[in-house]
């Protein structure tokens, strides 16, 4: 009966933590949107959104790492770094299309906030997806 409400409440626990770090990331993409809304300074609110979903991601795989049993611990580090490297070559032909595209357009910082918006999405998704992860 002990051990029953041990796992309960550590599933309660992961579940209510699960739902905190789903409200901090409506509540950045709230943010973002506001910021984006005033119509100045885009990329300036893209780059603050990317960098603070970059840390919620770190902070949820920080969090994941202590808290799942070794095999699933092992897959997750493997699924991880798999992403890390389509992380960087999606991030990298952005770039690529990026500095194509500002021999092109008058205003670089246009394209520099649509990139930098792109890396947030990417980003987001995998956010979304550990959360979505069971433990």
């Amino acid at each position: 009966m002990r051990n029953l409400i041990l796992i309960l409440a550590v599933f309660l626990c992961s579940n209510a933590y699960a739902q905190s770090r789903q409200t901090a990331l409506d509540s950045l993409e709230i943010r973002y949107q506001q910021c984006l809304s005033k119509g100045s300074n885009s990329y300036s609110c893209a780059l603050v959104y990317y960098k603070q979903l970059d840390s919620l991601l770190h902070s949820t795989l920080q969090r994941l790492y202590t808290q799942i049993d070794p095999g699933r611990l092992r897959a997750l580090q493997t699924e991880q770094g798999a992403w890390e490297e389509k992380r960087e070559e999606y991030f990298r032909k952005i770039d690529e299309r990026v500095e194509k595209m500002h021999k092109s357009t008058m205003n670089g910082l246009d394209d520099d906030m649509i990139s930098t918006d792109n890396k947030a999405a990417y980003v987001k998704d995998r956010v979304t997806a550990l959360l979505d992860m069971q433990i």
